[in-house]
């Protein structure tokens, strides 16, 4: 922070980017209770509805780096505004669109939007605040972020139930654009790069051809089969793109992948660990989505409960580790809060149908209080560890990290998850009609009917189950039960797995009591 810039002035101006950011993530968060309505809306079958998520993350995803680069090139205020000014106007797109393909392209452009928003308010929380200071800062930028996160679902809830699903797109564009103003008048702009390099393009359509490859192959494979050329083309497709890439990168003056930033252990580490967390809380969050849903009584209000417990120990606990970061080791803050992770996860494991939901709520909120501890601490070592003349392409590499563990998670537990329940519940009606010598279009029949709320069986085969004395219903509910209990326990040690991980990992953070080299807080490499 400018010395001429007292305290106050510099809380007023991350006060004006706190809101935008709690915007883009608000309107993400729109998605999940709207995606039902624009299903049916645009009548596209449910398997295609991921493309609604996957075009917005891979936006996102790609052009986060881009935008902080050219953040650091052009100045980053003047790319906030005009990301904040395509947010809006994309959200009015999609409030208007006349068909699935318009809406699609608009959902593009609004990740487009929120690449130019959130690297820019990252780089703007280093410039700000000083080392000892920066802490508080982050805590509160990730309380901002989880808030946006817990109260978009709530509140597309309530407005798409009263005023339909566009209703949601119409209030996002309004509200960003209300939120540019306190931009354009509080947010002074940081001097640009002297020395600006040519634009990376080649770097960014091979990055674009990565994330691509890797968001969209679980829908293609799913679609298509894991043997269908053209998944494995995809495969293909991705891996070329990123050995490309990584040569191209080594050899280009201004990567849109800067290698030297990534070489830094002190950034990759901790950006790792971001990384791995959240595919871990993505993995936790989908997986009891689609569980508490189907189990014997479940309700889509019983998950909102529990997402309410999640992301609201998150709000407490960010901004609390915030203000803690500012005084203890930040790696003491991530080993702790992978502690609780693991704890949480071997909890997570003992969940089954029979759970009472205030359990499954305490293993949320312990969920929910390592995140936000997390967060503040791993965002201070990752972007502590980033020089001040790259801290554009930084902050964005550290986004695009943040932005591929949501769908990377929810990919990964839901494949999981997906699989081991219709191997679960295939084997439990197997086992349980052993004896009727049941073909295989007629098990295949019961497997469909015990993963539905219909329950509608042939009545041949419901007459077979009769006549040995065994009734439809009690088929279906034990390999319904049998099923998801599996196919929990399989993403529980998934998760663990990557939690276990992620905790070695954090054990090798560098200790980063700043040093002053020259005037200027440097964080050790390591």
């Amino acid at each position: 922070m400018d010395s001429r810039t007292d305290a106050r002035s510099a809380w007023a101006v991350y006060a004006a980017l706190l809101f935008g950011t709690f915007i883009t993530i608000e309107a993400a968060a729109f998605q999940a209770p709207a995606l039902p309505s624009v299903t049916r809306h645009f009548g596209i079958p449910v398997n295609m509805a991921a493309l609604v998520l996957i075009l917005y993350s891979l936006a996102l995803t790609v052009f986060a780096p881009i935008m902080g680069r050219l953040g650091d090139q052009h100045g980053r205020k003047k790319v906030i505004t005009i990301g904040m000014l395509v947010f809006a106007a994309s959200e009015f797109a999609a409030a208007w669109a006349p068909n699935f393909a318009f809406f699609l392209g608009a959902r593009f452009v609004q990740g487009l939007g929120a690449a130019c928003i959130l690297p820019g308010v990252f780089a703007y929380a280093a410039h700000l605040f000083p080392d000892n200071k920066r802490g508080m800062a982050l805590g509160i930028l990730a309380f901002t972020m989880t808030f946006g996160a817990a109260s978009g679902g709530l509140l597309g809830g309530l407005l798409i139930d009263r005023l339909g699903w566009p209703s949601v797109y119409w209030i996002s564009g309004a509200l960003t654009l209300i939120g540019l103003i306190p931009v354009r008048l509080l947010v002074p702009e940081i001097a640009p790069a002297k020395q600006q390099g040519a634009f990376d393009s080649t770097g960014a359509m091979l990055l674009f051809a990565v994330i691509a490859a890797l968001l969209s192959l679980p829908t293609w494979a799913t679609n298509f089969g894991k043997e269908s050329p053209i998944t494995w083309a995809i495969v293909i497709v991705g891996v070329s793109a990123l050995a490309m890439l990584w040569r191209h990168s080594k050899r280009t003056p201004n990567p849109v992948i800067d290698l030297g930033i990534l070489a830094r252990g002190a950034f990759a580490t901790p950006s790792a660990i971001y990384w791995l967390h959240m595919i871990f809380s993505s993995g936790i969050v989908y997986s009891l989505a689609f569980f508490i849903n189907n189990r014997p009584g479940g309700t889509a209000a019983q998950f909102g409960f529990v997402t309410l417990f999640l992301y609201g120990s998150g709000l407490i606990s960010s901004p609390i580790a915030g203000k803690l970061v500012d005084r203890v080791e930040p790696r003491v803050l991530v080993i702790v809060a992978m502690l609780a992770s693991l704890g949480g996860t071997l909890l997570f494991l003992n969940i089954d149908v029979a759970t009472p939901l205030w359990m499954v709520i305490v293993v949320a909120c312990i969920m929910g209080l390592s995140i936000g501890c997390n967060t503040p601490a791993i965002m201070k070592l990752a972007l502590g560890a980033v020089p001040a003349r790259s801290m554009g392409a930084g902050s964005g590499l550290f986004s695009m990290f943040r932005d591929l563990g949501s769908p990377t998670g929810s990919s990964l537990s839901l494949a999981v998850f997906g699989a081991s329940l219709a191997y679960a519940t295939q084997a439990a009606i197997s086992r349980q009609t052993a004896a009727l010598g049941l073909d295989a279009a007629s098990l295949e029949a019961l497997a469909r009917a015990a993963g539905s709320r219909a329950r509608e069986v042939p009545a041949d085969v419901a007459a077979r189950l009769r006549e040995h004395g065994l009734s439809a219903d009690a088929v279906l509910t034990d390999a319904n039960v049998a099923g998801l209990n599996a196919a929990l326990s399989n993403v529980g040690y998934m998760l663990l797995g990557l939690i276990v991980l992620a905790l070695v990992l954090s054990l090798r953070l560098a200790r980063t009591r700043a040093r002053t080299v020259a005037g200027e807080v440097r964080a050790p490499a390591g």
